[in-house]
């Protein structure tokens, strides 16, 4: 597991902090890291911006696949673009689960907002993904 994120620029330091903050990262196989990179450079991630988001919320890494692609499809069927660039203004988005994105799109949506309106604040401003 260390010698892939050593690899892509995350130091030995960074890992034992990842390690800390989510201990099951541990368990993982390369096959698993790697599967978790290529997600993000399908939403066209560069090098810096995979180690950043990875660096910055190891828990991603223990995201099952499954969700994660639930999560990016519907944010892009919500209207979202550049993920790149939001995933990595705050990577903790990777922790949502897509229903907890429709139910705050839905939420706001009631109070008489347009979906493209929030879809584009909610771009602008990632952190307001934190109110979810």
């Amino acid at each position: 597991m260390e010698e892939i994120l050593k690899e892509i620029g995350i130091s030995e330091n960074t890992i034992s902090q990842m390690e800390e903050l989510c201990p099951n990262i541990k368990e993982l196989s390369k096959e698993e890291i790697e599967k978790k990179i290529e997600k993000l450079k399908e939403m066209k991630c560069d090098d810096i911006q995979v180690r950043n988001i990875i660096s910055s919320n190891a828990i991603y890494l223990d995201r099952s696949v499954t969700d994660v692609d639930k999560l990016i499809n519907t944010m892009k069927d919500l209207g979202f673009d550049n993920l790149n660039i939001l995933l990595d203004g705050n990577p903790y988005i990777l922790n949502l689960d897509d229903f907890e994105i429709k139910n705050y799109i839905t939420k706001r949506e009631e109070k008489g907002e347009l979906l493209e309106d929030i879809v584009d604040d909610m771009s602008t401003n990632p952190f307001l993904f934190e109110e979810i």
